[in-house]
């Protein structure tokens, strides 16, 4: 079959891994994946571009004026069929905007989308608008994915009559490498020194949590336990959350190092993973940690009790409070031999439950259901 995933990228996070990983698996199940990667006139080659190519995945690049793009959305169509394409895999607003705004008996192509999850939003903002417009768009598409029930119970979706399937994400078996990162902070910090390591993992905004996370840090160093943090990812907070370190006086001990290819590598080499959302869908981030056996602490959002089989893989804590987030981190590091027979039991069921082939046959399963259904009888 022949599957074309759209998407408008903004980085490699949790969304872009899950096309790729998606794709990998299709393609190894014997289909025919493409990536149509959007993007602004002038926008140089994306990351999900470059990382497709790299992994032997067929790209095709669409560049047109941004916003409300009418012609962009046929132009859009036009590719798609040229690649001759059976279903179109849609990932993000952008994308789903663009295909719902085409009516249905034009489009001729099934339109599955898939809903990775949503950052925080203030009332009325440009990414509000797009999200309720996006909402509507839904309504005109094929078929719909949600992956977590959090996002599929979502109230807007009820409203607008959106009924999406829930597809849990998936992973494949990683190949952990350890030595990078040590060596690189090595050469500029002290950081593995500290008694005990954590990371995090995620793009720097609002709904990530990093300023609770450092503010934990900083609780944390005030009961004498030694500890650092090293956050990997871009994003528009990374100066709000220096000057937040600055003033809980753990600047030296937090270490915000951008973006990573594969991040997931790193994980081997700390002694704790943290997850401080606000909000989330299914963080691929969590499902690398588990993979990686090692101990986490992820606040109780979105599909992650669920995942963590509600506390008996890791712990869980309310988003929010930076005194709570210490009293899990200090409590996990104080009992770490109890943590990491839990962080091995976490590894064994995400190999099991969280498999990236087991992802894409659920996709291709609606793939069929909707190509089956675009065919004249007889």
């Amino acid at each position: 079959m022949k599957i074309v995933h759209v998407i408008d990228s903004e980085g490699m996070y949790g969304a872009e891994a899950v096309v790729l990983n998606l794709m990998d698996a299709q393609q190894a199940m014997g289909h025919r994946p493409s990536l149509l990667s959007l993007g602004g006139i002038g926008v140089a080659e994306k990351g999900i571009e470059i990382e497709a190519s790299k992994r032997g995945l067929a790209v095709c690049v669409l560049r047109f004026h941004n916003g409300l793009n009418i012609k962009g959305a046929f132009r859009i169509l036009e590719q798609v069929e040229d690649l001759g394409a059976e279903v179109i895999h849609s990932h993000g607003y952008k994308s789903d905007i663009l295909l719902g705004i085409v009516p249905r008996n034009y489009r001729r192509v099934p339109v599955l989308s898939t809903l990775h999850g949503a950052t925080s939003t203030s009332i009325c903002s440009k990414m509000w608008l797009y999200e309720k417009a996006q909402t509507l768009m839904l309504t005109r598409l094929d078929k719909i994915v949600a992956v977590s029930a959090r996002i599929q119970e979502l109230r807007l979706l009820k409203l607008f009559g959106v009924k999406p399937v829930l597809i849990n994400n998936g992973i494949p078996l990683l190949d952990f490498e350890s030595d990078g990162l040590r060596c690189e902070l090595a050469q500029s910090s002290d950081y593995f020194k500290r008694e005990r390591r954590i990371l995090s993992i995620g793009r720097l905004s609002p709904e990530k949590g990093f300023d609770v996370l450092i503010e934990s840090i900083g609780v944390v160093t005030s009961r004498g336990m030694s500890v650092s943090l090293v956050v990997i990812g871009n994003g528009s907070a990374a100066t709000s959350l220096k000057r937040i370190a600055e003033k809980a006086k753990v600047a030296d001990r937090i270490h915000l190092i951008g973006y990573k290819e594969r991040a997931y590598r790193f994980i081997p080499d700390f002694d704790l993973f943290v997850l401080p959302s606000f909000s989330e869908g299914s963080p691929i981030t969590l499902l690398e940690a588990m993979q990686a056996g090692v101990p986490i602490v992820a606040t109780r959002v979105g599909e992650i009790p669920r995942v963590l089989g509600y506390g008996r893989l890791g712990r869980l804590v309310a988003p929010g409070d930076p005194v709570v987030l210490a009293d899990a981190l200090m409590e996990v590091l104080g009992n770490i031999g109890e943590a990491r027979i839990r962080a091995a039991q976490a590894k064994e069921t995400v190999i099991r439950e969280y498999n990236a082939s087991m992802t894409a046959q659920r996709y291709v399963a609606l793939y069929e259901e909707l190509v089956s259904k675009g065919k004249p009888p007889g």
